[in-house]
């Protein structure tokens, strides 16, 4: 054989491997979001063990789709995630519609429930050039505690029952006392004048509930200590604590540069798993020792997610 026609004969045989690879790669492609360097993003969240186990689920989903994402853990509160956001420090982040809409926005919540809070946040970030996600299921607002045998003894079903108590001591933060989501408020919209205040650290309301030194406490609707079945979260019908569902918010244009479509759909599908019920495990699971990046590896692979989505 001439050397040139083994030349060919080797190109030829190059080529044919090259289309046959691409065949057989065809359909397990189409099942991942695109690779490279262009997709990279930097999520930045809040200190606190929830923000960032939220963070590190969409970090991980997002990385068996392709993506290369940089997690700022403990940025700071609303306001400084949103200038970090517009100054480009960072291009998206964990965010608390309520809390955006009063904080951020400087925008009335209470009586908003939780779609009407989302659409005026929506609203709001458009006007400044940002995308926001689908809200998850689970919100983590204000609510106030009893133990369950003191709603089942006094036949609590609401806040508004609370009113009709002779009076009842209430537990929270010394700041709680003076906010109009908080006791002002309760005592505005709900007419509890009967509420005795003392004052508390925060972390330690359940222990005043347990130790009979406080018969109602103000509590968040994911705290850890939810997961026992123990206490009773008391309806807010006229939604005083508004509504803090959680949404992923993104730069516009950085939206643009990494295939929104498919960054969205990652958000959004780990975003719909997360239910109250969810989001208290996981925190529950911090709070006992794990760290944020096993809870969340384990959470996804219960649900699924920890492969690649298909378009």
């Amino acid at each position: 054989m001439t050397r040139m026609r083994r030349a060919v004969l080797v190109a030829v045989a190059g080529a044919t491997l090259l289309l046959g690879a691409c065949g057989e790669n065809t359909e397990r492609d189409a099942s991942q979001q695109p690779q490279g360097a262009t997709l990279r993003i930097t999520i930045g969240t809040q200190e606190f063990p929830e923000a960032l186990v939220l963070g590190e689920l969409w970090r991980q989903a997002l990385a068996v789709n392709g993506y290369t994402v940089n997690l700022r853990k403990g940025v700071g509160p609303a306001e400084d995630l949103d200038d970090a956001l517009r100054e480009g420090e960072v291009d998206g982040y964990v965010a608390y519609t309520g809390t955006v809409l009063s904080i951020v926005a400087g925008e009335e919540v209470s009586g908003l429930d939780p779609d009407q809070t989302y659409d005026a946040v929506e609203a709001w970030y458009e006007s400044q050039g940002m995308v926001v996600s689908e809200q998850t299921p689970f919100e983590n607002k204000d609510a106030i505690a009893v133990t369950d045998a003191f709603a089942e003894d006094n036949g609590l079903d609401s806040i508004a029952d609370l009113a009709d108590l002779d009076s009842f001591v209430l537990g929270a933060r010394p700041e709680f006392e003076d906010l109009q989501l908080g006791l002002a408020g309760l005592r505005d919209v709900y007419g509890l004048d009967n509420a005795e205040f003392v004052p508390a650290e925060l972390g330690t309301q359940y222990a005043m509930l347990d130790d009979g030194d406080a018969d109602a406490v103000d509590a968040f609707t994911t705290d850890p200590q939810l997961r026992g079945g123990r206490y009773t979260l008391l309806n807010d019908p006229e939604l005083l604590f508004g509504s803090q569902n959680v949404v992923m918010v993104v730069d516009e244009d950085k939206l643009d540069s990494i295939d929104s479509e498919a960054f969205m759909r990652v958000i959004d599908a780990v975003n719909a798993e997360l239910s109250v019920d969810a989001m208290v495990d996981l925190n529950a699971e911090v709070t006992d020792g794990r760290s944020e990046g096993e809870v969340a590896r384990s959470f996804l692979r219960r649900v699924g997610l920890m492969t690649p989505l298909r378009s």
